[in-house]
């Protein structure tokens, strides 16, 4: 899959393509079915699917006291289009001279002009253009005046509610994981730095990764969860703890996971937690050694509920 930054990146306009459009933040099971249906219709024409989505989420700039957390890095994201079959990702970079562009001039100088688009799939909810004018019913009259076929993908629905990345969201607030986990179509994954903690748990007998989560993504509710840990090629099982480790007089939020059979150092290294099911809410022992014997219990526990997926 290539990979565009920036619209000005396009050396040369695309001759012809399928579009999809959107934020696609998460990849949900509707962002899925929408690009998985871009991608075929690109190769029963013998064309490029191409994903056109934005460095960032609009409302950063049309609503910056309204912005959402992340549900993906643009790493996630693009690893997830590439699995999904896409050829080519363009990344515009939604900054103040992109949001004047009138949704005719988007369409125009844009979806024909630069990427050659000759179906272009959105969703039921899409809007684009200056204030957000453009809507998709202004989208389907565009074939008049613009040489492409529109499709508008209707909301996809799992366990009877529409799959979308608000509703994921609050999932993740709540704790969640598992219900997060079926909208997405996938286990929601958080990616971060390992960074120095005060290496308690080490002493413990439980040494863990302190993490430090990519910049505005979500970071699921406080308590213990079953996780696993991708670090590079490798896969491990493991248990993860969000929250202020109120035992020990903790008052920063910490992010920290446990690797079971593993004992490398991991400082520096990028890894990826992948929470598969929320095991209990995080609690205050009466003493090291009443949490150190609950630890075991929570690894315990982790263990068999990731065993059962192998």
């Amino acid at each position: 899959m290539r990979i565009w930054r920036g619209l000005e990146s396009v050396a040369a306009p695309f001759e012809a393509s399928t579009l999809a459009i959107g934020v696609f933040d998460g990849i949900h099971a509707g962002h899925q079915a929408l690009i998985r249906s871009g991608v075929q219709d690109a190769h029963q024409n013998g064309r490029p699917s191409v994903v056109l989505t934005f460095d960032r989420h609009p409302s950063e700039l049309l609503a910056p006291d309204k912005v959402p957390g992340y549900l993906t890095t643009e790493s996630q994201r693009a690893r997830l289009f590439e699995a999904l079959g896409v050829d080519d990702l363009l990344i515009a970079r939604f900054d103040e001279r992109f949001r004047e562009i009138s949704p005719e001039a988007f369409l125009r100088f844009v979806v024909c002009g630069i990427i050659g688009a000759r179906a272009v799939y959105v969703g039921f909810d899409f809007r684009f253009g200056k204030n957000q004018e453009g809507d998709t019913k202004y989208l389907r009259s565009a074939p008049v005046r613009c040489d492409f076929e529109v499709h508008v993908t209707d909301p996809v629905l799992v366990d009877g509610e529409k799959a979308s990345s608000s509703r994921i969201r609050e999932l993740l607030r709540e704790g969640d994981v598992e219900r997060a986990s079926r909208i997405l179509g996938r286990p929601y994954a958080l990616v971060g730095i390992v960074v120095e903690g005060q290496k308690l748990g080490r002493t413990l007998g439980f040494p863990t990764a302190n993490l430090e989560p990519a910049a505005k993504v979500v970071v699921p509710a406080d308590g213990i969860y079953a996780v696993r840990v991708i670090r590079g090629p490798n896969r491990h099982m493991g248990a993860c703890s969000i929250g202020i480790r109120p035992t020990i007089g903790g008052t920063a939020r910490t992010v920290e996971a446990y690797l079971m059979d593993f004992s490398d150092d991991l400082y520096g290294e990028e890894l990826e937690v992948e929470f598969v099911a929320r095991l209990r809410e995080e609690r205050k022992f009466d003493s090291l050694a009443a949490m150190v014997q609950q630890i075991g219990r929570d690894v315990d526990e982790a263990r068999k509920v990731l065993s059962m997926g192998e």
